[in-house]
């Protein structure tokens, strides 16, 4: 009896260090993901070409839904960062928040608003964990009036 109560026991502590330790590595892989998601869209913003291709893969494919042209925009990741450099997309100053992020082992689903004071564009960053970091698959965003 007394040895089951010490296999209860040791079985209660290390499924519950085993929780402690996924949250923990939950937390870490949340920031990670949150920070790749804000370098994408600030090197965007400044028209970093060469820091914007760090955070995404380059099979990656950026679609947007354009609300006020009635557009949908799909750029592979190429054209995208090559969009940036040569001055055809980004140049200003937006705000981002990452309101959820869920995982499934080395893919992560991230929903984010990107505002500005005229516009916003929300939707979803689909990312994957690569040699340790993490980087934008996916993302599909709607872009419309910030009212």
């Amino acid at each position: 009896m007394k040895t089951l109560k010490i296999l209860i026991l040791v079985s209660f502590l290390l499924l519950s260090f085993s929780a402690y330790a996924e949250n923990k590595f939950i937390k870490e892989d949340k920031g990670d993901v949150e920070q790749v998601i804000t370098s994408f869209v600030k090197n965007v913003d400044s028209r970093n070409a060469d820091e914007l291709s760090k955070t995404v893969l380059p099979t990656a494919s950026i679609v947007t839904i354009n609300d006020l042209t009635k557009n949908l925009d799909n750029f592979s990741a190429s054209q995208f960062v090559n969009l940036v450099k040569n001055g055809q997309k980004g140049g200003w100053q937006r705000n981002v928040h990452v309101s959820s992020v869920e995982f499934d082992g080395n893919t992560a689903v991230a929903q984010v608003a990107i505002t500005d004071s005229r516009l916003k564009e929300s939707g979803y960053f689909t990312l994957v964990k690569d040699n340790g970091s993490w980087k934008i698959a996916g993302q599909v965003t709607t872009l419309q009036l910030n009212k």
